[in-house]
């Protein structure tokens, strides 16, 4: 495919946004595995399944402090009638007991302390007193109260976490606890980023009449590490033929290459030429707004993204087409991966057939439930029309928007 045929002239035609996230995905491929240690994986998605090689916890232990006691010596026990038992000793955090317990004693034990032989349960010390060496109980306890049995959590054996799971907190908590040190992950996918556009300045320099201040290289670097890839932020390169081709020829040294600006149909837009030059052009407009002079090919086996370089359509057209790409390489489910909810539309949308609109939109709690809100903003270069925004609403290409009041879905940023 050529681009030399829509600069300066407009898309004839655009791309289905199903039909171009299904050439692009059959167009990635998984980055590798490697081996790490359990408390770098946050993050990382498992290759295999985690299977528990211990108990845990690896003994009967305490849930409270109190005593441990045989259940049926308390049988009964009332604040006017308490059981009596002997106190034998005590057990501690950390420290075996050789102490045992038999009819009519008692042992007194700390929460997370072993539970002494012979004792199935633990009275917490809040129902007990002692009195002259004895200790009275004024609660009955049943079989294995207030006891955290071996194996409660977690049994040898048992599969913990599953392949294809992506690590969270509490899952680096429960490859610890069964004293899985390391785990076999998908390597991140590493991510180049190029900004284009010969008005581009570092955030921080003084900008001259016709300059703009770099955005969108620092936007993606965070949305790649968001979705779990591994960016590098390669600078910015000029409207120049040579300038771009070279740049475009480092795709190799990524798993993806991504650029932003200069995919459009002006005369200066040269990126989707470049990418038809060194490799295969194989999509070049997208029926999407914002976001839809995009362009995806592949060069030096590598596939590459050029995305629009207003900040808005940048980002949007990562969030339905790279997003995804990014989750298949790393085996996780194709598809945007965010939280999604239900709430009632408290403006219309409107919308034209055979487009996708990606609407932003605000939520805010009311009485009856979830209310989102558009924003309602001309131009993809309005920035601040995302960073208002708690989420957005897909319209799909064969509806005409939706009316006041309708219950819609909502995939929710963060």
């Amino acid at each position: 495919m050529s681009n030399m045929d829509v600069r300066m002239r407009g898309f004839s035609r655009y791309m289905r946004l199903e039909h171009a996230l299904s050439i692009i995905l059959s167009n990635v491929h998984g980055s590798g595995v490697e081996e790490v240690p359990f408390d770098s994986s946050f993050g990382r998605v498992l290759v295999d399944d985690v299977v528990s090689k211990v108990d845990v916890p690896p003994f009967d232990r305490s849930a409270m402090d109190g005593y441990a006691v045989r259940a049926s010596d308390t049988f009964g026990a009332d604040e006017d009638d308490p059981a009596e038992l002997r106190v034998v000793g005590s057990a501690d955090i950390g420290t075996p007991t050789e102490v045992k317990v038999g009819d009519g004693e008692s042992v007194e034990i700390m929460t997370g302390a072993p539970v002494p032989e012979g004792a199935d349960a633990v009275v917490m010390i809040e129902h007990t007193r002692l009195e002259n060496g004895a200790l009275k109980v004024f609660n009955p306890v049943s079989p294995g109260e207030n006891v955290s049995s071996r194996g409660e959590d977690v049994e040898r054996g048992q599969i913990v976490l599953e392949g294809g799971h992506r690590i969270r907190p509490q899952d680096v908590g429960m490859l610890a606890s069964t004293g899985t040190c390391l785990v076999k992950v998908t390597r991140r996918p590493k991510v180049g980023i190029y900004s284009t556009g010969s008005e581009l300045r570092e955030p921080g320099e003084e900008l001259k009449e016709g300059e703009i201040t770099l955005v969108n290289g620092y936007s993606l670097k965070a949305a790649v590490e968001e979705v779990g890839g591994k960016p590098f932020l390669l600078g910015i390169v000029p409207d120049e033929a040579d300038s771009l081709k070279n740049a475009i020829g480092r795709a190799s040294d990524f798993d993806v290459l991504l650029l932003s600006g200069g995919s459009s149909v002006g005369k200066l837009d040269m990126v989707p030429d470049m990418i038809s030059d060194l490799g295969e052009l194989l999509i070049h407009g997208i029926a999407i707004r914002p976001g839809g002079p995009t362009a995806f090919g592949i060069v030096g086996g590598t596939p590459v993204f050029a995305l629009a370089g207003f900040p808005v359509a940048s980002l949007v057209a990562f969030e339905m087409l790279v997003r995804p790409a990014l989750r298949s390489i790393q085996g996780l489910p194709a598809d945007r991966g965010r939280t999604t909810i239900k709430a009632v539309l408290g403006r219309k949308i409107s919308s034209s057939l055979g487009r996708v609109d990606v609407v932003r939109v605000e939520v805010k709690g009311e009485d009856e439930g979830p209310m989102a809100y558009p924003i309602r903003v001309t131009g993809s270069s309005v920035l601040s029309s995302m960073t208002r925004a708690d989420g957005f609403i897909v319209v799909p290409e064969d509806v005409e928007g939706f009316s006041r009041e309708s219950e819609v879905e909502v995939e929710l940023y963060g």
